[in-house]
Protein backbone atom coordinates (compact mmCIF):
# COMPACT_ATOMS: atom_id res chain seq x y z
CA UNK A 1 0.00 0.00 0.00
CA UNK A 2 0.90 3.62 -0.73
CA UNK A 3 -0.04 6.73 1.06
CA UNK A 4 0.66 10.59 0.46
CA UNK A 5 0.35 13.47 2.88
CA UNK A 6 -2.14 15.61 2.33
CA UNK A 7 -3.21 19.67 4.12
CA UNK A 8 -6.75 20.28 3.55
CA UNK A 9 -7.02 24.05 4.20
CA UNK A 10 -9.46 25.91 5.68
CA UNK A 11 -11.47 26.51 1.89
CA UNK A 12 -10.76 22.74 1.54
CA UNK A 13 -8.12 22.97 -0.75
CA UNK A 14 -6.15 19.93 -0.74
CA UNK A 15 -2.16 20.34 -0.55
CA UNK A 16 -0.49 17.43 -1.03
CA UNK A 17 3.88 16.49 0.52
CA UNK A 18 6.35 16.67 -2.35
CA UNK A 19 9.29 14.86 -3.35
CA UNK A 20 10.90 18.57 -3.56
CA UNK A 21 9.71 19.14 -0.04
CA UNK A 22 7.18 21.22 -0.32
CA UNK A 23 3.04 21.94 -0.51
CA UNK A 24 1.41 21.98 -4.01
CA UNK A 25 -2.09 21.46 -5.13
CA UNK A 26 -0.97 19.79 -8.16
CA UNK A 27 -1.39 16.17 -9.19
CA UNK A 28 2.09 15.16 -9.51
CA UNK A 29 5.62 14.89 -7.83
CA UNK A 30 3.96 14.09 -4.75
CA UNK A 31 6.39 12.16 -2.00
CA UNK A 32 5.00 8.82 -0.97
CA UNK A 33 5.02 6.44 2.22
CA UNK A 34 5.15 2.97 2.14
CA UNK A 35 3.98 2.35 5.09
CA UNK A 36 1.46 5.03 7.84
CA UNK A 37 3.47 3.87 10.71
CA UNK A 38 7.00 5.59 8.69
CA UNK A 39 4.56 8.55 7.70
CA UNK A 40 3.50 9.37 11.48
CA UNK A 41 7.26 8.88 12.49
CA UNK A 42 8.55 10.78 10.14
CA UNK A 43 5.90 13.92 10.39
CA UNK A 44 7.48 15.46 13.35
CA UNK A 45 11.09 15.21 11.39
CA UNK A 46 9.48 17.27 8.45
CA UNK A 47 8.31 19.82 10.90
CA UNK A 48 11.47 20.63 12.07
CA UNK A 49 13.51 20.82 8.98
CA UNK A 50 11.26 22.71 7.15
CA UNK A 51 9.84 25.24 10.14
CA UNK A 52 8.44 27.78 7.74
CA UNK A 53 6.22 25.58 5.83
CA UNK A 54 4.66 24.44 8.54
CA UNK A 55 4.85 27.41 10.86
CA UNK A 56 0.67 28.11 10.11
CA UNK A 57 -0.49 24.89 9.23
CA UNK A 58 -2.99 23.29 12.07
CA UNK A 59 -2.56 19.83 12.88
CA UNK A 60 -6.20 19.14 12.86
CA UNK A 61 -5.66 19.64 9.01
CA UNK A 62 -3.01 16.96 7.98
CA UNK A 63 -4.45 13.83 6.32
CA UNK A 64 -2.82 11.02 4.73
CA UNK A 65 -4.30 9.42 1.52
CA UNK A 66 -4.77 5.83 0.92
CA UNK A 67 -3.97 5.25 -2.77
CA UNK A 68 -5.89 2.49 -2.89
CA UNK A 69 -8.72 3.16 -1.30
CA UNK A 70 -8.30 7.07 -2.23
CA UNK A 71 -10.00 7.66 1.71
CA UNK A 72 -8.20 10.28 3.49
CA UNK A 73 -7.93 9.84 6.87
CA UNK A 74 -6.59 11.65 9.94
CA UNK A 75 -3.21 11.96 10.57
CA UNK A 76 -2.25 10.93 13.69
CA UNK A 77 1.95 11.58 13.98
CA UNK A 78 3.79 10.36 16.82
CA UNK A 79 4.69 13.00 19.18
CA UNK A 80 8.59 14.32 20.16
CA UNK A 81 9.54 14.19 24.01
CA UNK A 82 7.56 17.23 25.26
CA UNK A 83 9.92 20.16 26.56
CA UNK A 84 10.32 20.37 30.71
CA UNK A 85 9.65 24.58 30.50
CA UNK A 86 6.71 24.05 27.84
CA UNK A 87 3.69 26.36 29.39
CA UNK A 88 0.72 25.40 26.81
CA UNK A 89 -1.34 25.77 29.80
CA UNK A 90 -4.83 26.82 29.72
CA UNK A 91 -4.32 29.98 31.66
CA UNK A 92 -1.42 31.29 29.47
CA UNK A 93 -2.36 34.89 28.36
CA UNK A 94 -0.78 35.87 25.03
CA UNK A 95 1.14 39.16 25.44
CA UNK A 96 0.82 40.23 21.86
CA UNK A 97 -1.97 42.02 20.11
CA UNK A 98 -4.71 40.33 17.53
CA UNK A 99 -2.72 41.47 14.81
CA UNK A 100 0.82 40.80 15.57
CA UNK A 101 2.38 37.80 13.26
CA UNK A 102 5.48 37.66 14.78
CA UNK A 103 4.70 34.66 17.14
CA UNK A 104 8.51 33.84 18.34
CA UNK A 105 10.90 34.98 20.60
CA UNK A 106 13.84 33.15 22.58
CA UNK A 107 13.84 32.21 26.07
CA UNK A 108 15.42 30.93 29.03
CA UNK A 109 13.94 29.88 32.58
CA UNK A 110 15.79 32.10 35.60
CA UNK A 111 14.43 31.15 38.79
CA UNK A 112 11.52 29.13 37.68
CA UNK A 113 10.51 32.74 35.52
CA UNK A 114 11.04 33.03 31.68
CA UNK A 115 13.30 35.50 30.56
CA UNK A 116 13.34 36.73 26.80
CA UNK A 117 16.42 37.80 24.78
CA UNK A 118 17.12 41.16 23.64
CA UNK A 119 19.66 41.03 20.78
CA UNK A 120 20.61 44.83 20.28
CA UNK A 121 21.94 44.19 24.44
CA UNK A 122 22.71 40.72 24.14
CA UNK A 123 20.87 39.73 27.11
CA UNK A 124 18.00 38.26 28.28
CA UNK A 125 15.21 40.74 30.52
CA UNK A 126 12.25 39.54 32.28
CA UNK A 127 9.71 42.07 31.71
CA UNK A 128 8.00 41.87 27.89
CA UNK A 129 7.60 44.71 25.47
CA UNK A 130 9.30 46.52 22.46
CA UNK A 131 12.55 45.49 23.58
CA UNK A 132 11.80 41.68 23.31
CA UNK A 133 13.31 40.80 19.88
CA UNK A 134 10.29 38.64 18.23
CA UNK A 135 10.54 36.54 14.55
CA UNK A 136 7.89 36.09 12.27
CA UNK A 137 9.89 33.07 10.72
CA UNK A 138 10.41 29.79 13.05
CA UNK A 139 13.44 28.88 11.16
CA UNK A 140 15.16 32.38 11.82
CA UNK A 141 14.55 32.21 15.61
CA UNK A 142 15.70 28.94 15.89
CA UNK A 143 19.01 29.74 13.77
CA UNK A 144 19.56 33.17 16.29
CA UNK A 145 18.67 30.53 18.94
CA UNK A 146 21.62 28.12 17.72
CA UNK A 147 23.92 30.94 17.30
CA UNK A 148 23.71 31.70 21.37
CA UNK A 149 24.64 28.77 22.23
CA UNK A 150 27.68 28.97 21.12
CA UNK A 151 28.12 32.86 21.96
CA UNK A 152 30.67 32.91 24.99
CA UNK A 153 29.74 36.59 25.01
CA UNK A 154 26.09 36.17 26.03
CA UNK A 155 26.87 32.63 27.87
CA UNK A 156 29.51 34.63 30.44
CA UNK A 157 26.58 36.65 31.68
CA UNK A 158 24.56 33.64 32.88
CA UNK A 159 27.26 31.64 34.29
CA UNK A 160 24.65 29.66 35.98
CA UNK A 161 22.81 28.29 32.97
CA UNK A 162 23.81 25.43 30.43
CA UNK A 163 25.31 26.43 27.17
CA UNK A 164 21.60 24.42 25.58
CA UNK A 165 19.49 26.57 28.24
CA UNK A 166 17.73 28.56 25.93
CA UNK A 167 14.40 28.00 23.79
CA UNK A 168 12.09 29.14 21.12
CA UNK A 169 8.58 29.69 22.35
CA UNK A 170 5.06 30.95 20.74
CA UNK A 171 3.84 34.02 22.42
CA UNK A 172 0.75 33.18 20.78
CA UNK A 173 0.01 29.66 22.40
CA UNK A 174 2.62 29.97 24.95
CA UNK A 175 4.22 27.02 23.53
CA UNK A 176 8.35 26.17 23.69
CA UNK A 177 8.74 25.03 19.38
CA UNK A 178 12.32 24.40 19.56
CA UNK A 179 13.94 22.44 20.39
CA UNK A 180 11.33 19.79 19.96
CA UNK A 181 12.74 16.32 19.66
CA UNK A 182 15.30 16.68 22.69
CA UNK A 183 14.86 17.24 26.23
CA UNK A 184 15.71 21.20 27.20
CA UNK A 185 18.82 21.75 29.98
CA UNK A 186 17.32 22.54 33.01
CA UNK A 187 19.69 25.55 35.35
CA UNK A 188 18.85 22.96 38.06
CA UNK A 189 20.26 20.05 36.32
CA UNK A 190 23.28 18.26 38.82
CA UNK A 191 25.95 17.80 36.40
CA UNK A 192 27.31 20.63 34.76
CA UNK A 193 27.12 20.41 30.84
CA UNK A 194 29.80 21.46 28.37
CA UNK A 195 30.46 21.01 25.25
CA UNK A 196 32.86 17.93 25.55
CA UNK A 197 30.13 16.11 27.40
CA UNK A 198 28.34 13.09 25.70
CA UNK A 199 25.14 13.98 26.31
CA UNK A 200 25.39 16.73 23.89
CA UNK A 201 27.18 15.19 21.75
CA UNK A 202 24.40 12.33 21.43
CA UNK A 203 21.71 15.06 20.99
CA UNK A 204 23.50 16.44 18.18
CA UNK A 205 23.58 13.12 17.06
CA UNK A 206 20.21 12.22 17.15
CA UNK A 207 19.26 15.57 14.86
CA UNK A 208 22.34 14.65 12.37
CA UNK A 209 20.76 11.49 11.60
CA UNK A 210 16.87 13.09 11.01
CA UNK A 211 18.83 15.58 8.78
CA UNK A 212 20.94 13.38 6.84
CA UNK A 213 18.10 10.71 6.46
CA UNK A 214 16.38 13.09 4.42
CA UNK A 215 19.59 14.44 2.95
CA UNK A 216 20.51 10.74 1.26
CA UNK A 217 16.99 10.03 0.07
CA UNK A 218 16.30 9.36 -3.36
CA UNK A 219 13.69 11.81 -3.47
CA UNK A 220 15.98 14.62 -2.21
CA UNK A 221 18.00 14.67 -5.02
CA UNK A 222 16.71 17.69 -6.86
CA UNK A 223 17.13 21.47 -6.06
CA UNK A 224 13.96 22.98 -4.30
CA UNK A 225 12.96 26.52 -5.79
CA UNK A 226 11.00 27.81 -2.95
CA UNK A 227 12.66 30.83 -1.61
CA UNK A 228 10.53 33.32 -0.60
CA UNK A 229 13.64 36.10 0.52
CA UNK A 230 15.19 35.02 -2.93
CA UNK A 231 18.44 37.04 -3.40
CA UNK A 232 18.58 40.40 -5.48
CA UNK A 233 20.93 40.63 -8.39
CA UNK A 234 22.60 43.79 -7.56
CA UNK A 235 22.67 46.30 -10.80
CA UNK A 236 26.02 47.22 -12.29
CA UNK A 237 26.81 49.47 -15.31
CA UNK A 238 29.84 47.17 -16.55
CA UNK A 239 30.61 49.77 -19.53
CA UNK A 240 31.26 51.98 -16.75
CA UNK A 241 32.76 49.83 -13.71
CA UNK A 242 34.69 46.70 -14.96
CA UNK A 243 37.84 45.18 -14.56
CA UNK A 244 40.11 46.47 -17.29
CA UNK A 245 38.92 50.10 -16.43
CA UNK A 246 39.76 49.47 -12.69
CA UNK A 247 43.22 47.98 -13.29
CA UNK A 248 43.83 51.14 -15.93
CA UNK A 249 43.12 53.77 -12.90
CA UNK A 250 45.60 51.26 -10.82
CA UNK A 251 47.76 52.02 -13.76
CA UNK A 252 47.67 55.52 -13.42
CA UNK A 253 47.72 55.80 -9.71
CA UNK A 254 51.33 53.06 -9.29
CA UNK A 255 52.74 55.66 -12.41
CA UNK A 256 51.83 58.50 -10.49
CA UNK A 257 52.87 57.27 -7.19
CA UNK A 258 56.39 56.58 -8.49
CA UNK A 259 57.18 60.64 -9.61
CA UNK A 260 56.40 61.14 -6.05
CA UNK A 261 59.66 61.77 -5.33
CA UNK A 262 60.15 64.49 -7.87
CA UNK A 263 56.78 66.00 -7.17
CA UNK A 264 58.14 66.46 -3.42
CA UNK A 265 61.48 67.93 -4.24
CA UNK A 266 59.67 70.05 -7.12
CA UNK A 267 57.51 71.67 -4.27
CA UNK A 268 60.77 71.75 -1.96
CA UNK A 269 62.18 73.67 -4.97
CA UNK A 270 59.08 76.38 -4.89
CA UNK A 271 59.10 76.63 -1.23
CA UNK A 272 62.93 77.33 -0.73
CA UNK A 273 64.26 78.47 -3.67
CA UNK A 274 61.95 79.90 -6.43
CA UNK A 275 60.08 82.19 -3.52
CA UNK A 276 63.29 83.31 -1.80
CA UNK A 277 64.28 84.75 -5.20
CA UNK A 278 61.17 86.63 -5.03
CA UNK A 279 61.66 87.75 -1.57
CA UNK A 280 65.21 89.07 -2.08
CA UNK A 281 64.41 91.22 -5.13
CA UNK A 282 61.81 93.22 -3.45
CA UNK A 283 64.22 93.56 -0.40
CA UNK A 284 67.29 95.11 -3.05
CA UNK A 285 64.37 96.51 -5.43
CA UNK A 286 64.92 100.28 -5.69
CA UNK A 287 61.10 100.96 -5.65
CA UNK A 288 61.00 103.74 -7.54
CA UNK A 289 62.31 101.85 -10.95
CA UNK A 290 60.46 98.98 -10.16
CA UNK A 291 57.98 97.39 -12.54
CA UNK A 292 55.55 96.36 -9.57
CA UNK A 293 52.46 95.19 -11.98
CA UNK A 294 54.80 93.22 -14.10
CA UNK A 295 56.56 91.12 -10.61
CA UNK A 296 52.75 90.71 -8.67
CA UNK A 297 51.32 89.18 -12.28
CA UNK A 298 54.70 86.54 -12.83
CA UNK A 299 54.50 86.20 -8.78
CA UNK A 300 50.93 85.07 -8.91
CA UNK A 301 51.83 82.98 -11.79
CA UNK A 302 54.64 81.06 -9.90
CA UNK A 303 52.28 80.97 -7.06
CA UNK A 304 49.80 79.07 -9.21
CA UNK A 305 51.64 76.43 -10.17
CA UNK A 306 52.92 75.93 -6.81
CA UNK A 307 49.40 74.91 -5.99
CA UNK A 308 49.07 72.43 -8.47
CA UNK A 309 52.26 70.75 -7.14
CA UNK A 310 51.32 71.37 -3.31
CA UNK A 311 48.11 69.49 -4.09
CA UNK A 312 49.46 66.81 -5.90
CA UNK A 313 51.91 66.17 -3.25
CA UNK A 314 49.64 66.35 -0.68
CA UNK A 315 46.97 63.67 -1.98
CA UNK A 316 50.14 61.10 -2.90
CA UNK A 317 51.30 61.58 0.81
CA UNK A 318 48.06 60.34 2.01
CA UNK A 319 48.10 56.98 -0.47
CA UNK A 320 51.77 56.47 0.14
CA UNK A 321 50.80 56.46 4.10
CA UNK A 322 47.47 54.48 3.41
CA UNK A 323 48.02 51.76 0.21
CA UNK A 324 50.70 49.34 0.11
CA UNK A 325 51.28 49.38 -3.79
CA UNK A 326 53.60 46.96 -3.73
CA UNK A 327 51.73 44.25 -2.10
CA UNK A 328 48.67 45.10 -4.43
CA UNK A 329 50.84 44.50 -7.66
CA UNK A 330 52.64 41.48 -6.07
CA UNK A 331 48.98 39.47 -5.18
CA UNK A 332 47.77 40.84 -8.37
CA UNK A 333 50.97 39.29 -10.15
CA UNK A 334 50.37 36.21 -8.42
CA UNK A 335 46.51 35.63 -8.85
CA UNK A 336 46.04 32.50 -10.94
CA UNK A 337 42.64 33.67 -12.36
CA UNK A 338 44.57 36.63 -13.85
CA UNK A 339 46.74 34.62 -16.21
CA UNK A 340 45.59 35.04 -19.63
CA UNK A 341 45.02 31.08 -20.10
CA UNK A 342 42.73 28.65 -18.35
CA UNK A 343 45.03 25.55 -17.98
CA UNK A 344 43.40 21.90 -17.29
CA UNK A 345 43.96 20.29 -14.06
CA UNK A 346 43.46 16.77 -15.18
CA UNK A 347 44.92 15.86 -18.62
CA UNK A 348 42.53 13.06 -20.04
CA UNK A 349 39.57 15.34 -18.75
CA UNK A 350 40.71 18.02 -20.27
CA UNK A 351 41.18 16.08 -23.80
CA UNK A 352 37.36 15.27 -23.30
CA UNK A 353 36.42 18.86 -22.61
CA UNK A 354 38.32 20.90 -25.35
CA UNK A 355 36.24 18.17 -27.95
CA UNK A 356 32.82 19.84 -26.26
CA UNK A 357 34.48 22.90 -27.48
CA UNK A 358 35.11 21.76 -30.70
CA UNK A 359 32.20 19.77 -31.86
CA UNK A 360 33.34 19.54 -35.64
CA UNK A 361 35.92 17.00 -34.35
CA UNK A 362 35.95 13.47 -35.77
CA UNK A 363 37.30 11.37 -33.03
CA UNK A 364 34.34 9.96 -30.93
CA UNK A 365 33.28 10.65 -27.35
CA UNK A 366 33.44 8.15 -24.74
CA UNK A 367 30.03 6.12 -24.22
CA UNK A 368 29.53 7.57 -20.41
CA UNK A 369 30.86 10.89 -21.21
CA UNK A 370 33.36 10.78 -18.60
CA UNK A 371 37.17 11.27 -18.25
CA UNK A 372 39.81 9.07 -17.98
CA UNK A 373 41.38 7.70 -15.21
CA UNK A 374 41.83 10.03 -12.41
Amino acid sequence: MTFELVYRSSKGNKNYWTTKHHFTRKESDHYQWETIQRMNTEFPQLKFNYPTLFANKKIERFYYLDLESKNLRKLVPNKPKSSSVNVSNEDYQSPLKSKDRKYYAIAIDIDNERHYFNTNKGIFIKEFGEQVRRWKELDKAIATANAIRSNKKVLAQYPELKPLANYVVNLKTGVVVWPDNVSLVKENDADQITIDNPVIMLMKLEQLQGQLTQHFSDNNKFPVNDRRDSIKLAQINFEKFNAQKTFEALSYLVTVMSQKQLIDKLLKSYDKGLLQDYLHTIELANLESFDADSFAKHLQLMRQDRRQVKNLALILDVLARNIDLKEILKQLLQEPSLKNQYHYRHKETGKLLLRFLNSNSEEPLPEDGRGGEV
